[in-house]
């Protein structure tokens, strides 16, 4: 077996460099004993991913207790064999890296840094409101926020692109409450005519506007609106977005 725990070692390894294709060679795939343990090499490397962390860990766990429970055990006849090595090693592996990585994740996640890493500029150019063309549009596809904002607080009659771009604008110059505001103007108009004119957008940058004001609370019944909605504009956006990362910034906000 020396043999092929070097190569397991070695499979594990080229896993971890990304310089192998992650999967077993031919040789463990037809021994059963090689391939539980490369099971657990790879249970290693999949313990660090954020989804099924912990469970990950307490299977480790049980398996690494059932053996030891085995050895203790032993039935009439049955030839006693104690932990491999690489079990003990694949054991202190997983509690290592997640440990490490629990810590790294409570240490970056943020609702700020969620913001500033799926938030995406809004392209009028592009977008269902382009159609029409007037000097806030113009003045908007400039990023010259200011005038944005000016040109929607002297407009008579308001719609929900005008609120939406006003709010953007907002967006764009940091002023998160005010964007909270013409956003949710958007989204209120859209509930009292049973339209659904620029509510995608409302409610993404809405989202987007709340984690960035560290309001992961108010930011995370949109999110999981989108995300259930796999017609809506932005939900290959937040379905993206870690869920870990939400739930270690909400928590981290009550503290």
């Amino acid at each position: 077996m020396s043999m092929k725990h070097e190569q397991l070692v070695d499979q594990f390894d080229k896993t971890f460099s990304d310089k192998g294709s992650g999967e077993p060679e031919p040789l463990f795939l037809s021994d059963a004993e090689a391939a539980r343990e490369y099971g657990y090499l790879r249970m290693a490397v999949e313990g660090v991913q954020e989804t099924g962390l912990y469970e990950q860990i307490e299977s480790v766990k049980t398996q690494w207790m059932a053996q030891q429970a085995a050895a203790a055990a032993p039935q009439p006849g049955a030839v006693i064999r104690n932990i491999s090595r690489i079990t003990m090693r694949v054991a202190a592996c997983v509690l290592i890296l997640a440990g490490g990585t629990a810590v790294y994740k409570y240490m970056s996640a943020s609702a700020s840094h969620i913001y500033s890493e799926y938030t995406q500029p809004y392209d009028l150019n592009t977008s269902r409101g382009a159609a029409a063309q007037d000097d806030m549009d113009e003045a908007y596809r400039n990023k010259n926020w200011t005038a944005v904002t000016e040109l929607f607080n002297t407009k008579k009659d308001k719609s929900n692109k005008t609120y939406f771009l006003a709010g953007m604008a907002a967006l764009e110059s940091k002023r998160y409450d005010d964007a909270i505001g013409m956003f949710q103007q958007v989204i209120a108009a859209n509930t009292q005519s049973g339209g659904d004119y620029f509510e995608d957008e409302a409610e993404f940058y809405l989202a987007m506007s709340w984690l960035a004001r560290n309001e992961v609370k108010e930011a995370m019944p949109l999110l999981d609106k989108i995300r259930a909605d796999k017609n809506h504009l932005y939900h290959d956006v937040v379905v993206r977005m870690s869920t870990l990362d939400l739930r270690i910034a909400q928590y981290k906000e009550l503290k």
